[in-house]
């Protein structure tokens, strides 16, 4: 008896209607027992894979899934995968090269611009994958659907951390590796990504491989901060650190940009304090005004200077703000940033934000003249702006400018009123302000809203477009993985 005729006849003894068992060749979608009995044989794979975990293809589940917290896309799959096991995501894209069905992976959802969506495709829900395992060797590994504050809810009370967390802490750590991940503590030690040991990935023609610097290490370094185009990471390792008790944060105030950008460097330079970001933010006497923020880990027996650390800064006196805060505390300062934003009505309304690396040389100009042509109505939320240096960053495939010293500016726009004219008009606003960035050197850090077609992903990756290429023809020969950043238009 052929295994068409086999599954025909378990169903009918089951007597079951709803589990989807099967897919249609003819139509590109995912059938139920009930389809495939009142069908014929031959319009359906012989070859259908059987998950440990959840398929859901029912439309109001799609509908619902089909948004991120962007809310400017909303791309409907044709089925939902949340797995229970790795096995599950090996099966799905095995089977997905045998029929070509394009794959998006989700995390927390906080993509802004649909990568986390397909369009006819499979989303496969990693937040079924969420378990953090015990610290072993001084060795932190988490599966890609956990969160950081579930990570580090292990790790701090063992006085151990990592020597960078991303300033959102309940983001997943699959999908921060995959974009890179930036934090208070990048000008030191590089996004996220820079600090993984280890991965588990399942590769786009579907072989789940341990990767690290001494195995499988092209794919390992082609993960880190590679948006997910040559395979699925499911796990993660970190080399953990011993943490402060207590951080003393700075916030200071500029009235001039040049001097806080000159602080900013100056500080990068010296690297006394553990943390230092900030950014611009609408002035009440009009125009902008620009806020430092610094963090400096200590214990309470030796507690910073503050006169030492400040000296020679040309903030605004005064206007400074200075607080001790428990150390995860610090790492979650956004949490009531957050539920002010949830109140607010803020937290739902498309995101369609504007991420850039400009390089350090321009980047007064550039700000400068960005910040007067945007009226703060056009903005709606932070405007972020923190200086980095080349050198602390080493992930393959996470471009940033030529020059060592570079400057990390994001417009963190809301669109109000939630319209669609209004996502297009302040999306379009980004896409001529990247070009006139990506004319200075810069580059987009891929988290944001900012039109791309496959030429520009060229421009993206420059000189290691090529080796980009061949990858992709190594791990995803048939161009299933994230679809909708349209790097390979095939």
């Amino acid at each position: 008896m052929n295994q068409k005729s086999s599954r025909r006849d378990f169903i009918k003894k089951m007597g079951m209607g709803s589990l989807v068992v099967g897919f249609n060749l003819q139509s590109q979608s995912w059938a139920s027992e009930r389809d495939l009995l009142n069908s014929s044989p031959e319009a359906f794979a012989e070859n259908f894979p059987v998950f440990d975990g959840e398929l859901i293809t029912d439309e109001t589940s799609l509908t619902e899934a089909a948004d991120d917290f962007g809310h400017i896309h909303q791309y409907v799959s044709r089925a939902i995968l949340k797995p229970a096991t790795y096995q599950d995501i090996v099966n799905m894209v095995t089977f997905a090269n045998q029929h070509n069905v394009k794959i998006a992976v989700k995390g927390q959802g906080y993509s802004t611009n649909g990568e986390t969506q397909t369009q006819g495709g499979v989303v496969i829900d990693m937040v079924s994958l969420a378990e953090v395992y015990d610290v072993h060797n001084q060795q932190i590994t988490a599966q890609a659907g956990a969160r950081w504050s579930e990570l580090l809810a292990t790790t701090v009370p063992q006085n151990l951390g990592l020597p960078i967390i991303t300033d959102f802490i309940d983001l997943s750590v699959g999908g921060t590796i995959a974009v890179g991940g930036l934090g208070a503590q990048s000008y030191k030690h590089g996004c996220m990504a820079d600090n993984i040991c280890h991965l588990k990935v399942v590769t786009g023609n579907g072989r789940l491989l341990d990767c690290s610097p001494y195995q499988n290490s092209l794919l390992f370094h082609s993960m880190k901060a590679g948006l997910g185009q040559l395979g699925i990471i499911v796990e993660a390792s970190f080399d953990l650190e011993p943490t402060p008790s207590t951080v003393r944060a700075y916030q200071l105030v500029y009235d001039n940009l040049e001097h806080y950008l000159n602080d900013n460097q100056r500080l990068l330079d010296e690297g006394v304090f553990e943390g230092i970001q900030g950014g611009a933010e609408p002035d009440p006497a009009g125009g902008w005004r620009y806020v430092m923020q610094l963090a400096k880990y200590f214990e309470p027996d030796t507690p910073p200077v503050d006169t030492e650390l400040l000296d020679g800064l040309n903030f605004v006196p005064g206007a400074e703000v200075i607080q001790d805060l428990p150390y995860f505390t610090f790492l979650n300062r956004l949490a009531p940033v957050v539920e002010q934003l949830k109140a607010a009505g803020l937290w739902t309304l498309p995101h369609p934000w504007c991420p850039l690396l400009i390089p350090a040389s321009k980047a007064h100009a550039f700000i400068q003249d960005t910040l007067a042509n945007t009226p703060a109505n056009d903005v709606a939320g932070p405007v972020l702006m923190s200086m980095q240096q080349r050198s602390a960053f080493s992930s393959l495939f996470f471009s940033v400018p030529e020059e060592e010293k570079f400057v990390y500016f994001s417009l963190m726009r809301t669109a109000i009123p939630p319209t669609p004219e209004r996502v297009e008009q302040l999306t379009l606003a980004n896409r001529s302000i990247y070009e006139g960035a990506r004319e200075l050197g810069g580059f987009q850090y891929p988290v944001g809203a900012i039109p791309m077609s496959s030429r520009d992903w060229k421009k993206h990756y420059h000189k290691k477009w090529f080796l980009l290429k061949l990858l992709k023809n190594w791990f995803d020969p048939n161009n299933l993985l994230g679809p909708m950043r349209g790097i390979f238009n095939r």
